[in-house]
């Protein structure tokens, strides 16, 4: 299994983006604030990882849900999935 990269993750948080916010499409940029710019509140956000499920193994999933609290933007949020498949993957 190889490690995702930024970009496959980005574009795969993009579909998931899309089928929580349908009603408010936009194209994701990694500087976009969570909060401020997606208007995603804390449950919007788990729909978010909820659907990124099918996509990565529940260990990484619960690692970038346990770092929640300190994710402001899609950049942080990718990083994020992006150190956790890494850890999944060496471990």
């Amino acid at each position: 299994m190889t490690a995702a990269t930024a970009d496959d993750i980005l574009a795969k948080l993009q579909k998931a983006y899309d089928v929580v916010k349908a009603a408010s499409p936009r194209t994701l940029r990694p500087e976009d604030r969570l909060v401020d710019d997606l208007h995603l509140d804390s449950l919007d956000l788990i729909d978010v990882v909820s659907v990124l499920e099918e996509e990565f193994s529940p260990e990484v999933v619960d690692s970038v849900i346990d770092g929640s609290a300190e994710i402001e933007t899609v950049g942080q949020l990718v990083a994020g999935f992006v150190a956790a498949s890494e850890s999944a993957r060496a471990g």
